[in-house]
């Protein structure tokens, strides 16, 4: 699959604001309230688009009594991530599906979400947007090292696949096939980069990251990064949780490791395959919100939006989503921050997961929701 680039301007049809914010935006260059009104905005008309041109989501809306008309944002019904393991919820034809993509299934039955391309477009453009919080280079300054497949051998795996992406984005070198790492090609990258001069950025998982520092420790070998390498991870440790450290752990093995000036060269990223959108670090490390997406943290028994800083159930709503309404509760245990000040803007943070049992009967209610529309049909 072609996925065009969304840095190159002149090949986007940026056509509705959404498309002007995704691919021409930058960030912190709203306040908080300039950045509320936006996501209102976008959030609403994206609801409206589902309300009417998704048969299921409409039906589930008004199993609900909710209709097309809301006022307010915490008034749009949302779903757990739990149907995509249930059934494909499509707002477009089946026709116009540019690919499905999963979930890495460690948990046990794989999520599937279908995206068209400009949902796809989209996504890219929301890792532009992120990268701007890493640092500011044009593509001839700076090169990746990507520890995982490119996007034509991720075999749809969404984590994989978003990883990739960056390789439209700047000049990368994939060093990972099958789950193996090639950890020498991936050092001699390395080293090639700094020879020309220069920025590295090294992207991969945090456990294949940790792999190659140990391999640079066991070989005896080391790697003055300095200032000039950057560690973005992401996708969290999956089934080597036996093997996690915290963050303060890992982020000293990798200043140790690669010789960093700063352990804000070292960022983390989040992304579910349910969410269309990539939330990237800033330098303190909080998890940067971009304004067509509302998240908040719901109280886990009610529903209800808890106060802001106060832990609740990941809940969020993305606007970019074209293919299928990204309105979502998660079975994450997070804490929504909205701040003023120098960075104003919303931040998250995910604290743990939690036991899905509830989620499960929100779910088969949903899927039941739908189920009853069919017979009748």
């Amino acid at each position: 699959m072609d996925v065009l680039s969304a840095v190159k301007q002149e090949n986007i049809a940026a056509s509705t604001e959404i498309d002007d914010l995704i691919f021409m935006g930058t960030p912190q260059q709203w306040s908080l309230q300039q950045q509320k009104q936006l996501t209102s905005r976008l959030v609403t008309e994206a609801y409206r688009h589902h309300y009417q041109n998704n048969e299921e989501y409409r039906h589930f809306c008004q199993s609900l009594g909710v209709t097309s008309d809301i006022s307010d944002l915490n008034d749009i019904p949302v779903f757990p991530t739990s149907i995509f393991k249930l059934r494909t919820l499509l707002t477009i034809d089946d026709t116009e599906v540019e690919n499905r993509f999963t979930s890495s299934g460690t948990s046990g039955i794989k999520s599937v979400v279908a995206r068209d391309r400009l949902s796809i477009e989209r996504l890219l453009g929301s890792v532009n947007f992120g990268m701007n919080y890493v640092g500011d280079w044009f593509d001839h300054q700076m090169e990746l090292v990507n520890l995982g497949p490119d996007r034509f051998n991720a075999n749809n795996i969404w984590f994989k696949y978003v990883m990739s992406l960056v390789e439209l984005l700047y000049p990368t070198a994939f060093t990972v096939n099958e789950e193996e790492i090639d950890f020498e090609a991936t050092l001699a990258n390395m080293a090639r980069i700094k020879e020309k001069g220069k920025t590295i950025c090294l992207i991969g998982p945090p456990y294949f990251i940790y792999l190659l520092c140990h391999f640079i420790r066991e070989q005896g070998q080391d790697f003055n990064g300095g200032s000039e390498l950057y560690i973005i991870t992401g996708g969290g440790w999956k089934k080597h949780q036996d093997q996690s450290l915290d963050r303060k752990a890992f982020n000293q093995l990798l200043l140790d490791t690669f010789g960093l000036d700063s352990v804000q060269q070292i960022r983390d990223t989040f992304n579910q395959v349910e969410l269309n959108t990539c939330f990237f670090e800033d330098n303190e490390h909080k998890k940067r919100v971009p304004p067509w997406v509302f998240a908040r943290a719901l109280n886990p028994i009610t529903l209800k939006p808890v106060p802001n800083g106060e832990p609740g159930l990941m809940s969020y709503m993305d606007a970019s989503a074209v293919s299928y309404p990204c309105f979502l509760v998660t079975d994450d245990i997070g804490i929504v921050r909205e701040e003023q000040g120098d960075r104003p803007g919303t931040t998250v943070e995910i604290v743990r997961r939690v036991n899905t049992r509830g989620l499960k009967g929100c779910a088969l209610s949903l899927s039941q929701a739908i189920t009853v529309k069919d017979v009748k049909e």
